[in-house]
């Protein structure tokens, strides 16, 4: 017996499509169909159906998969294809998205009798499809036993298997072992105030859903408490999800949970292999990864038994995907956590407003840890204004240290103790003109400059990837010595410090110097092993790592990210910057933090300076309040973009002529995006603003409704953007 049922596809669809599928297919079931002349991953979205296809144009499902995915995941799906105005398709590719997810290659599929006969299926009487179908009512087989049971080829297996009446399915195979853990292996004693916050986070796991916010200083070992929270879960056999901004970055992390627990968590990230994830993918729906550590994808899994997500730095804006589906994973792991009716932890020592606005209306429990670990103490920071303490220039040219941190450098080197500079800039310089002319070198498919990388002799685009080989001579007006670096980045900070410190060992870390996770974990090691002296790099250097000899920190531009016109410009600095000097003294010997700037009076500064989160948060939410900007309001940017300038103009004020008009609602724009041409599209940004009251995806949904756009023309809906590029 079959029925009609609706299969979502993992393609950029909102719509269903019918099947003829087996009577005891159930809504949740994962299957395979044909879809033109390919087949795709499908989810049975709903049953017992009637459909306005003609019979002969109705296509059967060639496979269900065991482990149906959970109503709650279901229900998750659709929550954030609704608040993300994203396809329902696309969310359903992020939970199936590992390739040929139930494959098993030491195990071949077999195949059984669906109880379709040839006379329905239109197919006439042989006896090769009648011995196939005699044997198959004895018991399944793989493929190589029918063949060579009934003699037939595997033409007459494909056609029997197209028609619907016979089908593949996964064989039974070994169950894999699952997680096991010492939970006294590697046990730290806690302090007072540790325990009392693990004993508070451990408590929430009987009461269903609530998030609790982690909120501890830098060093206050956060990393600990919450791992105290996972074991409760785990002992009750749970599952326990922690999602990390960077998996690449968090090395550390992961060596300290094997020390701690004798086994390694399961991963998930980009850079595992296409048999990785799927290992990983089957090992979290058959109930077997016990604990997951993953990027924001992670928590599109679909876990057996759920009962604990952790969202370690939970402040980090990397957790807001920008690619297919626009989403911020910290809030939907909020989603997803209800959804499931289990706790959530946000750890972090830098909140955002979000959070404490949350925290501060009662939406949020949460818990602190004043102090660092082991006594260990805060260290001293300190301004150093550029406009008194200008860098001097030296024998390998412009100089972009001050004196003060030469100076401490220095004394920290005779001190055998370790150092830290940090600049948010990739590169050697982050833009290359001729004095001659003028001209800046440009990247011919993005409005944005051309980043000079010394060190392997080329300029590259940081937005689409071009690069081209450092010319000798200006492209422009043919100058032979007028082209000029402008600019620091890490390699040219490198670049001086070897210059003043010979005698110095010293590495530069960053995306394009540690392109993969042992590259990261080499580094780490040596400097945990002391041998490097003086570590310079990026963002990465701000993300947890636990450098006990590092009493050091050097922040080469404080003012970069200051000017930026972004929403949260201001207050990802402040975070980024505190946990950059949280770096310093978290051993047995305090550290010292200098802040290089041109505007030592800058409230965001200062409040680093005194480590008062307080009255930066203070001011931040009077801003943000008055302008009802998030969260005190909501933001939707809808951005144009299409590879006509022409086509990108006219569908922007298209939008703009038939823009909501509404009180409470406010349109900005049309206007050329920042970065006006990205990857060879031409881009407008539009930005609609709401009071907190207003259902703005109800809003959009409106507005589009019914505009025609050019076939070369993309509109894309990012709801409360991040970037405004």
């Amino acid at each position: 017996m079959t029925q009609i049922a609706k299969i979502l596809l993992t393609l950029p669809l909102n719509d269903a499509f019918d099947y003829e599928a087996p009577e005891d297919v159930h809504i949740g079931d994962i299957v395979k169909v044909p879809f033109g002349k390919k087949t795709e991953l499908g989810l049975v979205w709903a049953t017992g159906q009637k459909t306005t296809l003609a019979p002969k144009k109705l296509k059967s499902v060639i496979q269900v998969f065991p482990h149906p995915l959970k109503p709650t995941l279901i229900e998750f799906i659709k929550w954030v294809a609704s608040y993300n105005l994203a396809p329902l398709g696309l969310v359903l590719k992020m939970v199936l998205c590992a390739k040929d997810i139930f494959n098993t290659s030491d195990v071949p599929p077999r195949f059984r009798l669906t109880g379709k006969t040839l006379a329905e299926a239109k197919l006439k009487n042989s006896d090769a499809r009648w011995h196939v179908i005699d044997l198959l009512k004895h018991a399944p087989y793989t493929k190589a036993e029918i063949m060579a049971g009934t003699g037939v080829s595997q033409s007459v297996i494909k056609t029997l298997t197209e028609a619907g009446i016979i089908e593949p399915f996964a064989a039974p195979k070994a169950l894999k072992s699952t997680q096991t853990f010492d939970f006294e292996k590697g046990k730290i004693i806690l302090n007072d105030e540790q325990q009392a916050a693990a004993d508070f986070l451990s408590s929430k796991q009987t009461k269903g859903f609530q998030v609790t916010l982690l909120d501890g200083v830098t060093g206050s070992g956060k990393t600990e408490v919450y791992l105290e929270a996972a074991i409760s879960a785990l002992k009750q056999n749970k599952q326990v999800l922690i999602l990390v901004p960077e998996i690449a970055l968090s090395t550390q992390w992961l060596k300290r949970f094997e020390n701690r627990f004798g086994v390694k968590p399961y991963e998930w990230h980009s850079a595992l292999t296409l048999s990785e994830r799927r290992k990983t993918w089957q090992a979290v729906i058959e109930n077997r990864a016990k604990i997951l550590v993953g990027a924001r994808s992670a928590l599109f899994l679909p876990f057996a038994d759920l009962s604990l997500i952790i969202v370690d730095e939970s402040h980090d804006p990397t957790f807001k995907q920008e690619d297919m589906v626009n989403y911020q994973a910290r809030d939907m792991a909020v989603v997803r956590a209800k959804c499931e009716n289990i706790p959530l932890i946000l750890s972090t020592a830098t909140p955002d407003l979000e959070t404490i606005v949350n925290v501060e209306t009662g939406k949020y429990d949460t818990v602190c840890l004043k102090s660092r670990y082991a006594c260990a103490l805060m260290p001293d920071i300190k301004i150093i204004d550029l406009k008194k303490d200008k860098p001097q220039k030296g024998d390998w040219g412009t100089s972009w240290l001050s004196p003060p941190l030469i100076e401490a450098l220095r004394q920290n080197l005779d001190k055998g103790e370790q150092s830290m500079l940090f600049l948010n800039r990739r590169g050697f310089a982050p833009l290359m003109i001729c004095r001659d002319c003028g001209h800046r070198l440009q990247c011919p498919n993005c409005s944005a400059w051309l980043t000079e990388h010394r060190s392997i002799g080329k300029l590259i685009c940081h937005h689409c990837g071009y690069n081209v080989v450092i010319p000798s001579a200006c492209p422009e007006c043919g100058s032979q010595d007028g082209l000029t670096a402008c600019g620091p980045g890490v390699e040219r900070i490198a670049h001086e410090v070897k210059a003043r410190f010979p005698q110095a060992k010293t590495e530069i870390i960053s995306s394009d110097t540690a392109t993969s996770l042992s590259a990261i974990s080499d580094v780490i090691a040596r400097m945990q092993n002391r041998q490097i002296d003086i570590l310079i790099g990026t963002q990465i250097l701000a993300k947890g790592h636990h450098f006990p000899l590092l009493t050091l920190v050097g922040i080469v531009d404080a003012d970069l990210g200051l000017m930026g016109s972004d929403l949260r410009a201001q207050e990802q600095t402040f975070q980024l910057l505190s946990q950059v000097s949280g770096r310093a003294g978290r051993g047995d010997k305090k550290g010292d933090v200098y802040l290089q700037t041109l505007y030592p009076d800058n409230k965001v500064l200062n409040a680093i300076v005194h480590q008062d989160r307080s009255a930066f948060l203070e001011q931040e939410q009077t801003t943000r309040q008055m302008l009802f900007l998030p969260p005190f309001g909501k933001l939707a940017a809808v951005i144009v973009s299409s590879s006509s300038e022409d086509a990108a103009q006219k569908a922007a004020y298209l939008l703009a002529k038939h823009a909501p008009h509404m009180s409470g609602v406010t349109l900005l724009g049309p206007a050329p995006a920042p970065i006006y041409m990205l990857r060879s599209k031409f881009r407008y940004r539009l930005l609609l603003k709401t009071l907190k009251t207003i259902n703005i995806q109800s809003v959009i949904k409106t507005w589009l409704h019914g505009l025609d756009f050019a076939s070369n023309v993309k509109v894309e809906v990012d709801i409360d953007p991040y970037s405004f590029m």
